[in-house]
């Protein structure tokens, strides 16, 4: 079965035409199928549609049109949003370079388009069990949870596309931000503002909390109270509200460990059960995208198109930020050291992502404790909380034995939390929101940086190149949109 379901995907791959096989590796019919009013008089139908959105957000082909680098969830949204920021360097021309040149944020390219639907159908999907279950007052305890999940995937969505569209909200709560759909048709809406956005973003979350109280999942691939506290954390935390930043990120870690420091460069990322990951996607052999995946372009060792096999784009950490991680650091050894002539890979590429399986079914990490930890911590310290410095400790303590507990504050502290988001979370999704969200420059021409001529962008801060165009065929198709309300 997996010989032949490779064969078929190198079939498609090697013909172009990837757009033709995508329904195969769907396993899900789409949720627009099904009325709201089905929904309501069939429990099955509604866990088969929630189960459906996690499918697809670890699925090829949903962005449409189908790309081989981004386009295969959330996980392909976290990368490609990372390849546009500086900690990653992309070591030539090929995968990813439309990302990380920024011709790729255009209203004309595939992937600010693949962005757009990826997101747009998972609220579509999310809708209809929200649309059949919101107003019952006769909902069992799964149906609760099957309505708390769908709000909680609608506000991640609309998270991630307000983040992608718009600038970061303190400072632009009057903006444009993008469009809320209300139904399951997709129809068209008009952008309304920032503030819009986040006004359904957190009341959605914030239910969602309510009606996931007691759900015990049985997979984390599905999104439980923790998940939710710490979408609402991450959320808080843009939104400039610390304090329920650091108690949501505080309650989002309370149930989970982190992992021994040692694990950090050795571990490869590839395993769900690891103790710090609160999220991800189980891979295995049906829900495999093979060379269309996280790991056939971050992982240096695999035989795919980002590693050892095809060699066509390796991972390099920016050699500023490499610089800056203490030798006692054990993450360090996640990266190829300078000189190092024993490795295979250039200096600086990242051995961080390792899929152990070999034949590209390692796991998805969309959320890590790991991460809460930062988040708490910058939150306390933003409120002048003596014990940020304290949850800073845990953690990178944890990674570094060397380290010493911070005596810095205010926005100096900060700063060093910031550093630790870099190291800690590389690779993994947040650091072009971070350059938006405290409003720093992108900056890969400076002294000491090993960007390349083809990558050398360098943006101001809130500058136009920090959002990603609409579609062109969402200005053709919706009536409530037009040429005016593009970004620049």
């Amino acid at each position: 079965m997996t010989k032949f379901k490779y064969l078929f995907l190198m079939i498609c791959v090697g013909f172009f035409t990837l757009t033709s096989c995508e329904k195969d590796f769907l396993d899900t019919e789409p949720a627009r199928s099904i009325s709201a009013d089905q929904v309501a008089r069939t429990p099955a139908a509604t866990t088969a549609i929630v189960r459906g959105i996690y499918a697809n957000l670890r699925s090829f082909g949903v962005g449409n049109p189908a790309r081989v680098d981004v386009d295969y969830g959330q996980k392909g949204f976290m990368a490609m949003t990372d390849m546009m920021a500086q900690d990653i360097v992309l070591n030539n021309f090929n995968w990813y370079i439309f990302l990380y040149n920024y011709n790729g944020r255009q209203q004309t390219s595939s992937r600010t388009n693949i962005v757009w639907n990826t997101y747009y159908t998972a609220i579509a999907d999310a809708n209809s069990v929200i649309n059949g279950l919101q107003e019952r007052t006769d909902r069992t305890d799964e149906e609760n949870a099957l309505l708390g999940q769908a709000l909680a995937i609608k506000g991640l969505s609309l998270f991630n596309l307000v983040r992608v569209y718009a600038h970061t909200y303190i400072g632009h709560e009057s903006d444009p931000g993008v469009p809320i759909p209300d139904r399951i048709d997709l129809e068209g809406k008009g952008r309304g503002t920032v503030q819009d956005v986040y006004d359904q973003i957190i009341p959605d979350l914030e239910q969602a909390l309510t009606l996931l109280d007691g759900f015990s999942r049985t997979t984390k691939q599905e999104i439980d109270k923790s998940v939710v506290h710490g979408f609402l954390a991450n959320v808080y935390l843009e939104t400039g509200n610390w304090q329920l930043a650091a108690d949501n990120a505080a309650a989002a870690r309370a149930s989970y460990n982190l992992m021994p420091g040692a694990s950090y460069a050795t571990d490869g990322f590839d395993d769900i059960n690891n103790v710090e990951w609160m999220w991800g996607a189980d891979i295995d052999n049906e829900s495999s995208t093979t060379f269309i995946s996280f790991f056939s372009h971050f992982d240096s060792s695999a035989g795919g198109y980002g590693g050892i096999g095809f060699g066509l784009g390796y991972k390099i950490i920016d050699a500023r930020l490499y610089d800056m991680i203490p030798d006692t650091d054990l993450r360090k050894a996640a990266w190829v050291a300078p000189g190092d002539t024993s490795s295979p890979y250039p200096e600086l590429t990242n051995t961080k992502f390792i899929d152990g399986t070999g034949v590209f079914e390692g796991d998805y990490s969309y959320m890590r404790a790991s991460e809460m930890y930062l988040v708490e911590a910058e939150a306390k310290a933003r409120l002048g909380d003596a014990t940020a410095a304290d949850v800073l400790f845990e953690i990178v303590s944890n990674r570094d034995p060397g380290y010493v507990r911070s005596t810095s504050t205010g926005d100096a502290l900060v700063e060093e939390i910031y550093l630790q988001r870099r190291i800690e979370l590389w690779g993994e999704g947040v650091s072009w929101f971070d350059l938006k969200r405290l409003k720093k420059p992108l900056d890969r021409s400076g002294t000491g940086s090993n960007h390349r001529s083809f990558g050398l962008v360098d943006i101001d801060v809130e500058g136009d190149f920090f959002r990603m165009q609409i579609p062109q065929g969402e200005l053709n198709s919706n009536p409530n949109l037009n040429a005016g309300d593009q970004n620049p």
